[in-house]
């Protein structure tokens, strides 16, 4: 499946700042909007009207940025499930080689041998743990004559299914990430594109009044004064 590209800011301030900015750039403009409307009859009250319609939906609305932080969250779940999973894994290996003692076959159906490259695997791991959990239930009268329990094959098959949720919880929350933080970023750059429009025709209609047209001149660099798409930065 192809990857879906993300949404990037057309500014390169931070997002309050940006949004501050543009309040500032909104009000000069109710100042000057007859000479605006005179210029371009785009420029008219509604104009200003949905401006700030924009930015106080941009101030309302949830920043789903995934930051460090809260990634580290995230994973924490199957992080501890993989950790559960590889001790229990080197136990049933434990009594397997009790059971079969130097039957190198036996062991590599419990997965042995494909251990170290499913330990950091959460997929190779869930797969060595629904071998491991059909071998060790149709072996385990021998095991449990050297001490495997009942309650440790129950808690073997539980964390085969428990890995799996907790890996398909991951990728869902990865998703409602994206796609929160693509809409966010939507929003503020419908916020922020009142402004481009108002910088560009402020450019022209006081090309021989610099104080003025400095009110009206984009923050952010160079990329937000042409109004090219930014490199995403961190939001505030």
């Amino acid at each position: 499946m192809k990857k879906t590209t993300e949404v990037l800011r057309h500014y390169s301030q931070p997002n309050a700042a940006m949004r501050q900015d543009m309040r500032t750039m909104h009000g000069h403009y109710l100042t000057h909007q007859a000479r605006f409307q005179a210029f371009n009859p785009d420029f008219d009250k509604d104009f200003g009207a949905e401006w700030l319609a924009a930015l106080d939906l941009a101030d309302t609305t949830p920043d789903h940025t995934v930051r460090a932080g809260e990634l580290k969250e995230e994973t924490a779940g199957v992080d501890d499930v993989m950790t559960r999973a590889q001790r229990a894994a080197q136990t049933l290996f434990y009594y397997v080689g009790r059971a079969f003692p130097g039957n190198a076959g036996r062991m590599s159906t419990y997965g042995r041998k494909t251990y170290d490259a499913a330990r950091d695997h959460q997929e190779k791991m869930r797969t060595l743990l629904q071998n491991a959990f059909a071998a060790a239930t149709r072996d385990h009268a021998a095991l449990a004559a050297k001490g495997y329990t009942a309650t440790q094959l129950a808690e073997l098959g539980a964390l085969a299914e428990e890995l799996t949720s907790a890996n398909t919880d991951q990728e869902l929350k990865k998703g409602t990430n994206t796609e929160g933080r693509d809409y966010y970023v939507t929003v503020q750059n419908h916020a922020y594109g009142y402004g481009q429009e108002t910088s560009a025709a402020a450019k022209v209609l006081f090309a021989d009044d610099k104080a003025t047209q400095k009110l009206f001149r984009l923050g952010g660099g160079s990329d937000a004064e042409t109004g090219a798409k930014a490199k995403p930065t961190p939001a505030s």
